[in-house]
């Protein structure tokens, strides 16, 4: 049995998919949806980031998975997100609101 390595530039990048993922809608949710929408960025960020070694896709930074998927994420979660009845602009899935559906057409 050994144990693994950790991957200092996948870590960081981990966290900085969960910043992009919250950038979107960080004037609409609450700070704690904002951790939801964080962790659920460093997991796309991680799923993204095999898919483009399994393809054998030459991303050496991780540049698509970063910016580009945890970027989508954070666009479909603001539609998720988001009391109305918090007058600070939300109109979440979660919460009743159309915005999601109005994002996805």
């Amino acid at each position: 049995f050994e144990p693994k390595l950790l991957d200092v530039g996948g870590f960081c990048n981990g966290i900085l998919g969960g910043l992009v993922s919250i950038t979107a809608g960080c004037g609409f949710v609450k700070p704690w949806e904002a951790v939801i929408i964080g962790f659920f960025g460093g997991l796309v960020y991680q799923g993204a980031s095999m898919l483009l070694r399994k393809l054998r896709v030459d991303d050496v930074v991780d540049a698509f998975p970063v910016h580009g998927a945890c970027g989508l994420w954070g666009l479909l979660a603001t539609g998720m997100f988001g009391n109305p009845e918090e007058n600070i602009g939300g109109n979440g899935l979660f919460y009743g609101g159309g915005q999601f559906s109005t994002q996805i057409v």
